[in-house]
């Protein structure tokens, strides 16, 4: 403690010596700047870019999942679980806009949960940026919701779903429906 103390005090005297924190007489005593000899060559700063505080909103919608006999006799065969997918988007407001996907324009997020083969229902969550859609997308946010077999190659060569796609407030209020049949079938 004793060198820590005699440390601080020579800072101290030695930034007094240096003119470190000296007031000048003609500014009424307050701190003089610090005098640098860098010219000032950077452009003055503009606008800082609005901050945009995320919205997150859920809206739960139900998903129908049913399949053929064929479809779940190969899917118990193999030991598969399916894989049940949403993505969120919408369409963009500016086309000409970075980073939007090739199939769905603006990817506001997805989820994805992994179930037992079998007819069922599930909830899948719904969660988006609403501020972000309202800044990015012409319309309403929209799902697309695909399922498919997991952990079995044989069942996913011969294992095919139909597709869910709608807007989401439609999703809420209908729920939406997958079927899952062999190919050919």
């Amino acid at each position: 403690m004793t060198h820590a103390l005699t440390f601080a005090l020579a800072a101290l005297a030695a930034a007094l010596l240096t003119g470190c924190g000296t007031l000048s007489k003609d500014d009424g005593g307050r701190a003089a700047p610090p005098k640098t000899d860098a010219p000032k060559t950077q452009p003055p700063a503009g606008p800082a870019a609005p901050a945009f505080e995320p919205i997150i909103v859920s809206l739960p919608f139900r998903v129908d999942l049913s399949f053929s006999e064929g479809a779940l006799a190969k899917l118990r065969e193999t030991n598969a679980d399916m894989g049940v997918a949403a993505d969120y988007y919408g369409a963009p407001k500016d086309p000409g806009m970075e980073g939007l996907d090739p199939d769905l324009g603006v990817w506001l997020g997805g989820e994805m949960e992994t179930i037992d083969a079998g007819n069922r229902s599930l909830t899948l969550k719904g969660q988006f940026d609403a501020a972000r859609v309202a800044r990015e997308v012409s319309g309403d946010a929209r799902v697309k919701v695909m399922a498919f077999p997991v952990r079995a190659y044989a069942a996913e060569a011969t294992v095919t779903c139909t597709e869910f796609d709608e807007y989401l407030s439609i999703a809420v209020e209908t729920g939406g429906t997958v079927i899952c049949t062999l190919v050919g079938e």
